[in-house]
C-alpha cells in the first residue's frame, strides 16, 4: 500500500463536504509520484477546502477501513473494479460497453 494511501482516502471523504471531491482526486492522480501523508494534509486544506483534517480523521479513516473489508469481501483485487446486476467487472470498460452490458441487464430483468 502507498505510505500516504490513508491521508489520501480520508482527504477524498472530507473533501466531498466541500463539493471538492474530483479536485482532490484529481491532484491526487496527477502527484502519485510526490505523495507523502504531509503533502496529502496539506493539499487537502488547499485544494480541498478541508479545515478540519486533523480532528476528522480517526473517524473517516474508521469509514475507509469499512471499505477496505467490503472490498476483501467481494474480493476486489484491483481498481477499478465495477458491478454490474452481481457481476465483477476488473479493469477499465469504454463507456459504451458499460452502456450495453446495463441494458443487456435491465432487458433480462424486464424478462423474468
Amino acid at each position: 500500500m502507498h505510505p500516504a494511501a490513508c491521508e489520501a482516502a480520508v482527504a477524498v471523504r472530507l473533501a466531498k463536504a466541500h463539493n471538492r471531491e474530483e479536485a482532490m482526486e484529481e491532484w491526487l492522480y496527477t502527484h502519485q509520484p510526490s505523495l507523502t501523508p504531509a503533502a496529502v494534509r496539506q493539499a487537502a486544506r488547499e485544494i480541498g477546502q478541508v479545515t478540519d483534517f486533523d480532528t476528522k480523521y480517526a473517524s473517516t479513516l474508521e469509514l475507509v477501513k469499512g471499505d477496505i473489508a467490503l472490498g476483501h469481501q467481494l474480493q476486489v483485487r484491483s481498481t477499478p473494479t465495477f458491478f454490474i446486476n452481481g457481476v465483477k467487472v476488473e479493469g477499465e470498460w469504454a463507456p459504451q460497453y458499460f452502456d450495453q452490458a446495463i441494458a443487456y441487464e435491465l432487458q433480462r430483468a424486464a424478462t423474468k
